[in-house]
């Protein structure tokens, strides 16, 4: 999951002019010696970096950079989008100043990905965001949840890291109070959340409201290290519990009541962005920010459709395969009805990822030739957490803090986990999937810090996929039913793109939305009204995985094409992952220069 900001379709931050500001002026008669432009352009990305933290302390955090662990910022307010335009357009400025003919092929294409970043989110500054903090998927109240749980980024370990705990929640506080006058200045603006993502928002809140033993935020609590002096263990632990009661269980209360007594009524009754001012172009906007590609909805719609089609055959002909005498309705419904199909508890369930996890290890070596790259761990999702988070998330690791990453696993609602999807949710989440492209990209600390942290959703999702769909060469899949849940893993990839693209731009309604989803996936009428409630409230986001799956296929294709017998596997895997995540049209390029210089 990506970001803190409730403006998620860019980065933000803010250039500190004393710090950043121009060099003093050389000594008279003397002239000052013209950069290196090698060394300009990473200056200039390394102080972009340092500015973007410190508007930004969540994501710091989150990066393993903790000198801001004590704040939130104010992400939503007026004058932190200006200062964060201004650093975008400063940055930019700077960059373009630098004679990119002059850089050697590595810097050059830092220059092209900072250049490429710095526009897109200047582009996003047109659109709204900060009208719309808060959604049941994916916003501060949820991750604000598993950062106090814990569990999380947020360090727990000493009694500093406890008084910076206390400090964000008074951030926090303020927090709440932007978003209650962002969505009344949104209401009054045309700007509003469907009617559905209230309703389904407001159990989270009124959960992590409840001043209970069980409370998630005060989990640290339980924890606290008998490092800390036993004096100073009690004086903390009843400021800690005492901030929790009367500063933050209050500040979820009072969102949840606004939200259901004031905004609800005036929530808007569809789904789609384009349906708010400026929604189609924003719509345009997200899509070309989450696929990386020039493909307009219209394009990846009859994409979508044509990958459906595809996928239904092969569906037709595993059945042929296996034998079964009904049609893929009746498979589905046998699936659902196999009592080994579920797991009988949360242990089991994480028993099973940690098992998938040892044999993927020894699986990859024979498609992968990856550099030595930490370990990841297997949770659950904390408890109290449960309802805001998917089936299973990746979390990056912050080597520097000495935080390995993690794959969290949601072991409450169990019929959401059925056995034969977790081969492919393990190899999209974990090796060779996300956490083997991240922990690749993470370790080149020559790069500049934005590199070793991007995310481009085309490539990072698109990955995921694509590793998913090597299930096979891996050996994994060998049983019917984990073939069956690889292809429809693959199924639901290709019904979002139609399904999302048919609600934000070709004016779908929720009832058509939903029977397509129940017509061509295994998703129940419960599970696909979460599935579009999701596309609604993120919209663009689920375009990620199959556009970005179907352009590394190609890619792959080309190179086979190209090499012929000359063609390795594992080499190819290498050169795609050794850049970190790229735009999808730059990764092209990049393999199409590696296949023009293979022997």
């Amino acid at each position: 999951m990506t970001g803190f900001s409730s403006r998620t379709v860019l980065p933000f931050a803010f250039l500190l002019l004393t710090a950043c500001g121009a060099p003093p002026a050389p000594p008279a008669g003397r002239a000052a010696p013209a950069p290196v432009p090698r060394t300009e352009v990473y200056r200039i990305v390394e102080s972009y970096w340092d500015a973007y933290l410190a508007l930004n302390p969540l994501q710091a955090t989150a990066a393993g950079e903790h000198q801001f662990d004590d704040r939130i910022g104010t992400p939503l307010s007026v004058e932190h989008l200006a200062n964060s335009l201004a650093l975008e357009r400063r940055a930019l400025h700077d960059l373009l100043a630098v004679p990119e003919a002059s850089l050697d092929a590595e810097t050059r294409l830092t220059y092209e990905l900072f250049r490429r970043q710095r526009e897109q989110a200047i582009e996003g500054f047109t659109y709204p965001a900060e009208l719309l903090p808060v959604n049941p998927f994916d916003s501060l109240p949820q991750r604000f949840a598993l950062l106090g749980s814990g569990g999380g980024a947020q360090p727990f370990a000493t009694e500093k890291d406890y008084e910076n705990w206390l400090a964000r929640i008074e951030d926090y506080r303020r927090w709440t109070d932007q978003a209650i006058a962002n969505m009344r200045e949104g209401l009054r603006r045309g700007y509003s959340l469907p009617r559905g993502l209230v309703e389904r928002t407001l159990p989270q809140l009124e959960s992590l409201g409840e001043d209970t033993d069980v409370n998630v935020f005060y989990q640290p609590l339980r924890t606290m290290p008998h490092s800390i002096a036993e004096r100073a263990r009690a004086q903390l632990a009843r400021r800690f519990a005492e901030a929790v009661k009367t500063r933050l269980l209050p500040s979820y209360r009072e969102l949840h009541d606004f939200l259901k007594s004031e905004y609800l009524p005036r929530a808007r009754a569809g789904l789609a962005l384009s349906e708010l001012p400026l929604g189609q172009a924003w719509y345009a906007y997200l899509v070309k920010r989450s696929t990386a590609t020039a493909l307009t909805p219209a394009e990846i719609h009859s994409t979508g459709l044509a990958q459906v089609e595809s996928l239904r055959g092969r569906m037709q002909a595993f059945l042929a395969e296996t034998a079964f005498p009904g049609n893929l309705a009746g498979y589905i419904a046998y699936l659902r009805s196999d009592p080994h199909g579920r797991f009988a508890s949360g242990e089991e369930l994480l028993a099973a990822y940690r098992d998938l996890k040892s044999r993927a290890a020894q699986a990859v070596p024979a498609s992968f030739a990856p550099p030595a790259v930490a370990d990841y761990e297997i949770r659950s999702v904390p408890h109290g957490c449960e309802a805001a988070f998917p089936a299973a998330f990746y979390q990056g690791a912050a080597l520097q803090a000495g935080r390995l990453a993690i794959v969290y696993v949601n072991a409450t609602d169990l019929q959401v986990t059925p056995a034969y999807a977790l081969e492919t949710r393990s190899l999209n989440l974990g090796v060779p999937g996300h956490h083997l492209q991240r922990a690749i990209q993470l370790v080149r600390e020559a790069r500049p810090r934005f590199r070793r942290f991007a995310v481009f959703p085309g490539f990072s999702e698109g990955w995921g996929a694509y590793a998913a769909s090597l299930g096979e060469e891996l050996g994994f899949y060998k049983d019917p039913t984990t073939r069956f849940g690889a292809l429809l893993a693959e199924m639901h990839a290709a019904a979002a793109l139609v399904v999302d693209t048919g609600l934000h731009a070709k004016g779908w309604s929720r009832r058509q939305a939903l029977d397509y989803l129940e017509a061509h996936t295994a998703m129940d009428e419960t599970e696909a009204g979460a599935a579009v409630d999701r596309y609604s409230a993120l919209p663009a986001a689920s375009l990620a995985a199959g556009i970005g799956e179907l352009a590394i296929r190609a890619i792959r294709q080309h190179a086979q094409q190209q090499l012929g017998a000359g063609f390795d596997t594992r080499a190819f895997h290498t050169e795609l992952l050794e850049g970190g995540a790229l735009p999808l049209d730059m990764l092209e390029a990049k393999m199409a220069r590696w296949v023009q210089a293979r022997p």
